[in-house]
């Protein structure tokens, strides 16, 4: 039987040869990576679905219980929970609305927000994650904690060397 990896490296094998410059590992890294992230998140989505979450929702969640007071303004909770300010705002709204989260004026600064996870927030959040650690402890069994490591490090520098290399170029502009 054919897997769904080997179907992806012959396509991007005829590709090449219909287009010699292709570098094919490179896209085959991507295409993997991207194959991971699909299947990563259809997992995350059948566990937090059920409980009324979206991904972005369980992030900002998550995020939340992170933090040793449980707090955290809106503007810092963009960049830890990988959404844009509109996004975060239609998020908060949700999570308020199931009373996972609150909002209100900071203390030091009224002009500014602060969300706060609630007990009901934190006890879905404990619900929700311990099963998943099994899966992970499944998934990476095979791996020592030094391939592990490597491979932490080895994603965080792509992902620092990708900062602008891939960006679209601006409408009118030639790539």
């Amino acid at each position: 039987m054919t897997s769904e990896v080997d179907l992806i490296a012959a396509s991007l094998a005829r590709l090449q040869a219909r287009i010699p410059e292709l570098p094919l590992d490179d896209v085959l890294i991507l295409r993997l990576i991207l194959l991971l992230a699909h299947d990563f998140g259809r997992v995350l989505e059948h566990r937090i679905r059920p409980h009324g979450l979206g991904e972005g929702e369980f992030r900002v969640l998550t995020a939340l219980f992170s933090q040793p007071d449980g707090a955290a303004h809106p503007s810092d909770l963009c960049a830890r929970a990988s959404q844009s300010p509109a996004n975060l705002s239609r998020i908060s709204d949700a999570l308020v609305r199931n009373e996972w989260i609150t909002r209100g004026a900071c203390e030091s600064d009224r002009r500014r927000m602060v969300l706060r996870i609630t007990p009901k927030g934190e006890a879905l959040v404990r619900e929700i994650l311990p099963p998943m650690f099994v899966g992970l402890r499944e998934l990476y069994r095979n791996h020592s904690v030094a391939e592990k490591h490597a491979m932490i490090d080895w994603l965080r520098r792509l992902i620092e060397r990708f900062d602008g290399t891939l960006e679209p170029a601006p409408a009118g502009e030639a790539p």
